[in-house]
């Protein structure tokens, strides 16, 4: 029995060593990247790598601890997260501190933290808990998808206030995957689409900074004309870093578009400065990484012991990938600037823990799946339908 409950708690290894390989790459890279940046404003080329690897360490902290707790412990306390991010949102427009026009980071002591880092996670684990309790009542707008959007629309909404788009997008496309997931109708589905598309638009209208970004990107893809050295200077700084790393990159510490040319290179645009100094192998190694991480995540969800576990890893894993689809497609110009960080890789506090306390979750999940519903039992009917466990 001993040996069975071991088994049953091993670590999944095909979801932990692709996300330390892209932490311990991350601290490679920022260091990399700002150390030039530190000692000119900070006169130590290692204040950058020193905050990030006490982050590193409480990530790791939050992994492990996570891994132990049952994830079902968390439908008891996701209202009581959810209450708490509201406040701590509500606090961050009162008197938060802006950054290029956005009130993301609000300051307690010394201690910075980015409420939205929690907040995603906070919804996804509470939309996991509602849409598990509803049931086939998802078929229901009124019933089912009513609640789950109120919960979900007024999130979105504090954080698109700040404003901080990518991350309101990011999050309503988790939310979208996570009702579709439940049972929820198709043409409930394309209404919300649809409004959320037409938000998005008015808040852009509304935003002088943000129009300005995607003005910059169509004037770069709609009729080839690049203001390289005004709205596009940034996308611009890092496609160049990205082509001239070639296939094998200028090698770590080498490369020169980090150097006050670049910026946010050590945060937003550290995958650029990997595509330098790495090249092609490199950034294409780094895909690969989260590719796993994507894959092992749904698989986990697949096999989850329960509707709940099903839903909630589901969330967790697209939650991340959507940051990880926005970043690379900001950092190679496919999608309008964002400011979304690289998730295990950029420079980052709130972010990287909670990214790492996500994998600790997922870990959970995997360690129960022999002790739970086995491979191919059926879960309760959803809208409608039987959905079973893969």
């Amino acid at each position: 029995m001993s040996h069975a409950l071991a088994r049953d708690r091993r670590l999944d290894l095909t979801l932990l060593l692709p996300v330390i390989c892209l932490v311990a790459l991350g601290v490679v890279m920022v260091f990399s990247s700002s150390a030039t940046l530190a000692a000119d404003r900070y006169n130590s080329e290692y204040y950058f790598l020193k905050r990030h690897a006490v982050r590193v360490l409480l990530g790791l902290v939050a992994l492990l601890w996570l891994s132990r707790l049952d994830y079902r412990v968390l439908q008891r306390v996701a209202p009581w997260a959810v209450g708490g991010t509201v406040l701590l949102l509500g606090v961050l427009l009162a008197v938060g501190g802006a950054v290029r026009g956005a009130n993301r980071w609000l300051s307690l002591a010394t201690i910075t933290i980015q409420p939205t880092e929690i907040a995603r996670v906070a919804c996804v684990v509470y939309l996991a808990m509602l849409l598990d309790r509803k049931g086939e009542r998802m078929a229901s707008f009124r019933e089912g998808i009513l609640p789950a959007c109120l919960v979900l629309g007024t999130l979105s909404f504090l954080i698109l206030l700040q404003p901080n788009l990518g991350s309101t997008i990011a999050l309503l496309t988790t939310g979208f995957v996570m009702l579709h997931l439940s049972g929820a109708r198709l043409r409930h589905l394309a209404l919300l689409s649809g409004s959320g598309a037409l938000v998005a638009f008015l808040v852009v209208l509304r935003n002088s900074y943000m129009m300005d970004r995607v003005q910059g990107w169509l004037a770069r893809w709609g009729h080839g004309a690049s203001d390289a050295l005004g709205k596009n200077w940034q996308v611009s700084q890092s496609i160049l870093a990205l082509g001239s790393g070639g296939v094998f990159g200028a090698g770590p510490g080498h490369g020169l578009q980090k150097v006050f040319f670049l910026p946010d290179p050590h945060t937003d645009f550290i995958f650029a400065v990997i595509g330098e100094e790495l090249g092609l192998i490199g950034t294409a190694l780094v895909i690969v990484f989260f590719g796993v991480v994507f894959l092992r995540g749904l698989k986990i969800a697949g096999t989850a012991p329960d509707r709940f576990g099903m839903l909630l890893a589901a969330g967790l894993t697209v939650n991340l990938s959507v940051y990880v689809a926005m970043n690379i497609a900001v950092v190679t110009g496919v999608i309008p600037t964002t400011g979304l960080p690289l998730p295990f890789v950029s420079y980052g506090g709130s972010a990287l823990v909670v990214n790492m306390g996500v994998v600790g979750v997922l870990l959970n999940i995997a360690s129960q799946v022999e002790t739970g519903a086995r491979p191919g039992a059926v879960l309760p009917p959803v809208g409608g339908r039987r959905a079973r466990v893969r």
